[in-house]
Order: structure tokens, then sequence, then C-alpha cells
């Protein structure tokens, strides 16, 4: 580590020193004493082959995102490096084989920076994703627009573009609920920035001063986690500071400001992340502390005051350790969020979730992703060879080489959604999905949130649930951020899905591994059917496509698809359940980067 980055890390360590208060714990929280419950185990495998470029590249990580910027329905992979400001950052893309290709031209790879972190978002809503990454040292931050392959545009202009701080980390937030995404930046002992997004025809930002978050610039300020915590469809604010300072929590009142909590319990917060653990429908929040502190763990008390309630017991909260990034995922599929820690100078945490009735947590003390040693960073759970289970990425802070783990994953069931805002923001940021199947012979609800942020600087846009062994998902409730409401009843397990806001459910499935050649539309299967079908069609390059229902007389009843696609072979299942028996007609319509245009029409039949 060179001398730059090792002073840095003495001043934080400086910071980070530990005091422990007394907490009083209601009864209610005692449910998570540590007990043995029926969890499936699960098993990972370090990537560790030569020739797989995110381990192989040797850099002083901080953090990581999933996420799929050529729009081909693979994750793919930005990686951010720290310190000195001559590093570049990283993009590698999903190859579709379980590998990633490094993309060494271009924006984003060749700017250097000193990059802590990204976040990524459409802040344009075109359909594809944006980036912007945050830079210590008032190196100035980047912002780059996302063209839906793998070039970028970086913006120059703007007080995004400008505006120099000593950032730690950027969050793609619609504040306001307007549809359009807004830019929180925090900064390290001074004021954060805050940028509300102008819309068309140029989305421009305006910088905001005034909010009363953005104000305790004298705070160590380390970690922002935001989410609805309290069900209102409005994003709030958990901000973690460094040192003994507390920690604090911005309640969203809807009019740009804010009603600020204070935690008494600082220990040297460094990352935080939302997930609901004990399947109540609430938020609840772990915070990762520094300086061999012990870990937070709250617990959402739900209506009516949504209280977060320090649950001081249980192997959790209780294990100290230089904690950084954390990720809560249902890592075993059995329905019942868990959770990963990244430790610097340690092995990790990993804690499988017990589930009722008293949702302890059973410590993994075996396999490599618990064994391995590393100075770990952030990290971000996702599942980049789309097999159903969640692997994991962690970021190395000392060139070591970044950490892959490929899940050995189970018999369970499962379900992958990326959300498409319409109405809402396009990357649907903000957004709550509660899904509702049977496990373990009980009907039960999980729910998750659309996230900027997971832990220390890492990302994931796709929700993954774990379903056991249900056959069927009973529900799927998605409130949008904008206030609309879509509920899907009797959804297939076993698939990756797109819900686009007000439109349909859609099964997406890159059912070939080989590039198609030409534009083509398949016949529906099966023909006739009640009431699902599926669609195939084959897109040899970078296209925007739209997919549509008409009824017998013509009549639009249904978009299902209007986005841009990479190239790929793809099956949409559509369910007619809402619609009669009849002769229905689906119409594709590609428009290729080129500016040339595709279009086929077939006609199925609904038997009910």
């Amino acid at each position: 580590m060179n001398g730059k980055l090792n002073s840095e890390f003495a001043v934080l360590r400086s910071y980070f020193i530990r005091s422990i208060s007394s907490i009083q714990i209601p009864a209610v929280i005692l449910m998570l004493l540590f007990t043995v419950s029926n969890v499936f185990p699960q098993t990972f495998t370090r990537i560790t082959a030569g020739n797989n470029p995110v381990v192989a590249d040797l850099f002083q990580s901080t953090g990581g995102c999933w996420v799929d910027f050529n729009n081909d329905g693979y994750l793919d992979l930005f990686v951010s490096n720290g310190n000195p400001a001559s590093q570049n950052n990283n993009l590698y893309l999903n190859n579709r084989n379980g590998n990633f290709v490094k993309i060494t031209t271009g924006a984003i790879v060749n700017d250097g920076g000193s990059s802590i972190g990204g976040t990524w978002g459409d802040f344009n809503n075109d359909g594809n994703l944006d980036l912007f990454v945050a830079n210590r040292n008032n190196f100035g931050n980047f912002l780059y627009m996302g063209h839906g392959d793998t070039t970028f545009t970086r913006v120059t202009t703007g007080h995004i573009a400008t505006d120099s701080s000593n950032a730690n980390t950027g969050a793609w937030v619609d504040i306001n609920r307007d549809g359009l995404l807004d830019l929180h930046v925090l900064n390290f002992t001074q004021n954060d920035f805050m940028y509300l997004n102008n819309g068309s025809p140029n989305f421009t930002f305006t910088r905001n001063d005034t909010m009363s978050f953005l104000l305790d610039g004298g705070a160590f300020s380390i970690a922002g986690a935001w989410a609805d915590y309290n069900n209102d469809r409005y994003p709030d604010l958990f901000i973690g500071n460094a040192g003994t300072q507390n920690d604090f929590l911005y309640k969203n009142n809807g009019n740009l400001t804010f009603t600020k909590t204070t935690f008494n319990d600082g220990r040297s917060a460094i990352g935080g992340s939302w997930g609901d653990y004990d399947n109540d429908g609430n938020l609840d929040l772990i915070v990762t502390n520094y300086s061999n502190g012990k870990n937070n763990l709250y617990h959402n008390s739900g209506p009516p005051n949504y209280n977060l309630v320090s649950v001081d017991t249980g192997i959790v909260s209780n294990e100290p350790a230089n904690s950084v990034g954390s990720c809560w995922g249902d890592f075993n599929n059995d329905g019942y969020q868990d959770l990963f820690i990244a430790n610097d100078g340690a092995s990790a945490f990993l804690y499988l979730n017990n589930g009722p009735p008293n949702y302890g947590f059973t410590k993994v003390t075996t396999g490599s992703i618990v064994t391995d040693v590393a100075n770990s960073f952030g990290c971000t759970c996702g599942d980049y060879d789309n097999d159903g289970q969640l692997d994991m990425f962690v970021a190395t802070r000392l060139a070591a080489g970044n950490l892959l783990y490929h899940n050995n994953g189970n018999s369970n069931k499962w379900i992958t959604l990326k959300c498409v805002g319409t109405v809402s923001n396009k990357s649907a940021i903000g957004t709550k999905v509660r899904l509702k199947a049977n496990i373990n012979g009980s009907p039960t609800w999980q729910t998750q949130e659309v996230m900027p942020h997971t832990g220390y600087n890492s990302q994931n846009l796709w929700l993954h649930f774990g379903l056991g062994a249900a056959s069927i998902i009973d529900s799927i409730k998605v409130e949008w951020i904008n206030g609309a409401t879509n509920v899907y009843t009797n959804v297939p397990v076993n698939q990756n899905a797109t819900i686009i806001e007000n439109g349909a459910l859609l099964s997406v499935n890159n059912y070939n591994s080989e590039a198609p050649t030409n534009f083509s539309l398949r016949q529906n299967f099966p023909n006739p059917f009640n009431p699902s079908t599926k669609i195939r069609f084959e897109i040899p390059k970078q296209s925007q496509v739209k997919l549509s229902v008409f009824d017998i007389t013509g009549r639009l009843i249904e978009t299902l698809m209007d986005e841009p696609l990479g190239t790929g072979n793809y099956e949409l299942q559509w369910n007619g359940q809402r619609f009669s028996s009849g002769v229905y007609f689906y119409r594709l319509i590609v428009s290729s980067n080129e500016g040339k245009t595709f279009t086929e029409t077939k006609k199925m039949l609904m038997i009910k």
C-alpha cells in the first residue's frame, strides 16, 4: 500500500475508536438469540482461474457493483479501485459462459481517479444504465452516460462534474418522487452534496444545499444507505459515522424536509445494509463497524412508529472485527435472508438465517468464503451465471487480487426480478417487491427493495428471492415508488423475470448460448394456451425492442416490453389471466442502432 493510502487509513484508524454504550433490549428482540433451526447448508467455490480477469487483476479495490450495463440479461461487474489516483477503475463484461472480458478502451476504465465507489442508475430514463463515481482527495467526481453497450460518455459540465470534495459514497435516489433519479454525494468531514434532476430534455442537475441531512459537515461520515424503512414510499437515509460519533437516521417527510434521529451507539460505522431478515414486511438494518468493534443489528419494530431497535444479542452483533462491506441475500434459497460481512485483515462472516419462529442465525465456519483472510472492503452478491444461486464478489484493498465465489447451489427454488419503471424512474430504485409463497408448509411473505447501495460502495439492482420447495409463487406485489401497485399471481418458479410498471411480468430467459445472425419472431408455445404462453425472438445486435399484444379487433391491450436489449435469444412468458378467451396477435418491432427496423406479427389463441 502506498504512503498516501497508508496515511489515510492511519487517520481513519484514529477516528475508529470504539465506545460501548449500555443498551436496553426489549423482550420482543430476545427472539434473535442464537438458536439452531432447519438451516439449509451452502457451499461456495472460490474462482482462481488465471484467465478470469476479475480475480487476476491486482488493484487497491474498494467496492463492486453487479449491473447489466449492456442489457443482455447477464450481470456485468464494475470495480472501483480506490487510491492512488493513477489507478483506473475496471469494467468486466459477462461473456455468458461463467467468465468475464475486461473492457480496456473508452471512458470509465481510462480516467484514473481516487475512486472509492460507484452507483448505477438510469438518470435520463433512456433504458441504459449510467454511472456516478465518488472520488476522494478533492480529485473531482465522475459522471458517465451509458449507451447500452460497453461505451460511455463522460459528462464534463455541470455541478456534478465540476464540484470537488472528499467524496466517499454516491447514491442515485428519487428523493422527491418525481420519476427522476437525483444524486446524493456523501462527503467525509464536510457537508454533503444533493443534486436534483431537472428532467427532459437535457437532464441537467441543480445542486441543493439546504436539506437538513446535508449540513452535518463535521461528522466523520463514511456510509450512506437509502431505503424506505417506514413504508411510506419516500426514501429515507441512514448515515454511519466513524470514530466514536453516533450514527444518524433521517426520515423523509415528503417535502424535501427530514426528521433526524441520532443513535446512541457510536461504534466506528463504515457500512450499512437494509434487509427484511424476519419477513415481517419491514426493512431492518445491519451496520458494520471498524476498529475491532462489534457490528450493530437493528430490528424494525414496524407500524406505527417504525423504531429501529438495537439487537445487542446473538452472534451477528457480538463478534468484533474490522468489518466493512455487508450484503443481505438468500444464499441457500430457503426463503430467509442470510448475511455476509467482509472484514479488513481477517476472514469474512457468513450467517445463515434459521427462519421462524426465532429468526436467529447460524455462523458458517467451513469453506474458503469464510476462511480466506484478506483486506476486504466492499462486497456484493449476484447470480452472474443465471443458475439461480447468489454468487459473491469481494473487493480487496491491498492489490492482492479480488475475491469471486461461485455458489454451488442446491435444489431449492428461486426467482430473480428486474423491475423497469415507466412512471417511476426507469431503474425502479426505491420500489418495493413483496412476494408470497408456501415456504416449509407455511404461507410466507418476503420483502425486498431496489436500492442504490449495499454495505460499502457496492450494488445490485436485481432482486433475488429464494423459495424453498415452493412449486408456484402465489403472489408478487410491486409497490412502485411513484405510487402505483401491481399484483401478479400464480407465477412460475426458477426463472429470471422482468416486471414492467403497470404492465406484464415477463419471463426473460436467454435460451440459446449461440448468438443469432438475423432478427426473428417465433410462434408462441403452447398454442392454444390457458392462460400463459411463451414467446421467443432473436436479436442479432443491440436494438430497441418493443413487444405488444393486440386483440382480434387490432386494439392494443398490453405492451410487454419497450426497452433496449443486446444480442441474444430471448424468451418471454405472457400471462393472459386478465383477458377472455379468443384470438390475439403479438407484434415485435425492433429498431437497431443503425436505424434499421424489423417488424413481425403472429397470431395466438387463448382457450379458457
